[in-house]
């Protein structure tokens, strides 16, 4: 995806990845825009999701994955030794 900064008019570009993990991150968030730095004169521009599913056509949201507290899993497994 090419984009032209609002300031210094410099183009560059974000790669197919980067776009994935940003509409992750706002349907995550429920952001509207997100913001890129511009390598040049470093502003922010704001692109939005509608741009960005452009860019991605073919996008599947992924929901995060939720991590088990290692603590949590110990406790459960002294309650069922406790138990026998």
């Amino acid at each position: 995806m090419q984009i032209r900064c609002k300031n210094c008019r410099m183009p560059f570009s974000i790669g197919r990845e980067i776009v994935d993990q940003t509409l992750n991150t706002m349907q995550d968030e429920n952001l509207v825009h997100f913001d890129f730095r511009c390598p040049n004169c470093k502003k922010n521009n704001k692109v939005t999701q509608r741009q960005l599913l452009r860019a991605a056509p073919g996008w599947v949201y992924v929901a995060p994955k939720k991590e088990v507290k290692k603590k949590e899993v110990k406790k459960k497994e002294v309650k069922k030794k406790e138990e026998e």
